[in-house]
C-alpha cells in the first residue's frame, strides 16, 4: 500500500507520460491540446480522463446549474449518438452522475475495469485506450462544437 504521497507521484508520474505520448498528435490543432481536462470552449460540456486503482474512464460531464439547460445539452449529445459512438469504445449513458464532492451531473462515459495505473504493466493499454476515446471526441467537437457553443448563447 502507498502513501498518499507516494500514490500523488505515480499518478503525476502517470499522467505527464500519457502527455507524453500524445504530442505525436500534436498537429491536430492549432492550440496546444489538453488531452486530460480536454478545454471545449462550452463550459457546460467537459471532456475528462480519470482514473484509479479499479477502472478508468474517458468522460463527458454535462455541468450546469439550470437543470433544464442540463438536460437541453444532453439531449443534444443524444441527438449526435449515432456519430458520437461511431469510433469510441461503448458507451454508457447518465442522466443523474455524482461527483465526488457531491455535485450532480450527466455523464456519458466508456470504461475499463480491468486494468488499474497502479500497475505500470498496465500503462501502455490504458493510453491506448485513452488515446483512441480522445482523438474519436477530439473528431466528434471537431465536427459538432459550434452547435454547442449555440445552444450555449
Amino acid at each position: 500500500m502507498w502513501s498518499k504521497e507516494e500514490a500523488r507521484k505515480k499518478r503525476v508520474r502517470f499522467f505527464t507520460n500519457f502527455g507524453i505520448y500524445m504530442k505525436k498528435h500534436a498537429e491536430l490543432s492549432e492550440n496546444k491540446i489538453r488531452w486530460v481536462n480536454y478545454r471545449t470552449g462550452v463550459s457546460a460540456v467537459r471532456f475528462k480522463i480519470e482514473a484509479d486503482n479499479k477502472k478508468t474512464c474517458v468522460a463527458i460531464d454535462i455541468i450546469h446549474p439550470d437543470e433544464g439547460v442540463m438536460q437541453l445539452f444532453y439531449e443534444q449529445f443524444q441527438e449526435f449518438k449515432t456519430m458520437l459512438q461511431s469510433d469510441m469504445d461503448e458507451l454508457t449513458w447518465e442522466e443523474a452522475h455524482y461527483n465526488a464532492t457531491g455535485q450532480m451531473n450527466m455523464r456519458i462515459f466508456t470504461e475499463m475495469d480491468t486494468l488499474s495505473m497502479n500497475n505500470e504493466e498496465h500503462w501502455g493499454d490504458l493510453f491506448r485506450f485513452y488515446e483512441k476515446n480522445m482523438l474519436a471526441l477530439h473528431e466528434f467537437w471537431e465536427n459538432s462544437k459550434d452547435i454547442f457553443i449555440d445552444l450555449e448563447n
